[in-house]
This record gives structure tokens, C-alpha cells and sequence, in this order.
């Protein structure tokens, strides 16, 4: 569904200033290089996430294996 959002926005876009290929070209470049930022910035934001999953896990397995717990196995 996303793409068909950006393919409509690019389209509108476009249309809108079709008459000036000199300020068509600009403004198309400006959001493909948004919607690069943008991916770079949730890929970030997923990897950090994945990180503190790891983490959370980690912390989770340490404490049950420590034998005060009497949960370890």
C-alpha cells in the first residue's frame, strides 16, 4: 500500500510542475532523498530496538540462572 502512496505523490508532483522540466527535477530529487532519510532512519530505530531485545533477553536469562533464584535449570 505504501508504494502506491509514493507512486501518487511522485505523480501529483510531477504533474503539477510538468510544464518545467528545470523545476520537475529538483523537487522530485528532494523527496527521493527524503524517502531514503527516512528508511535509513527506521532501519536505525529497528537495529537499535533489535539491540535492546538482545540485551533484555540476556539480563533475563543471567538472573534466572543465578542459583538464589532456584529457578535455574
Amino acid at each position: 500500500m505504501h508504494h502506491v502512496i509514493g507512486a501518487l505523490l511522485i505523480g501529483a508532483v510531477t504533474g503539477g510542475v510538468a510544464g518545467n522540466r528545470d523545476r520537475r527535477r529538483p523537487l522530485v530529487r528532494r523527496l527521493v532523498k527524503g524517502g531514503i532519510m527516512a528508511k535509513r532512519k527506521v532501519q536505525a530505530a529497528g537495529a537499535t530496538a533489535i539491540a535492546e531485545t538482545q540485551r533484555l533477553v540476556e539480563e533475563a536469562r543471567a538472573e534466572l540462572d543465578q542459583p538464589e533464584t532456584g529457578l535455574h535449570q
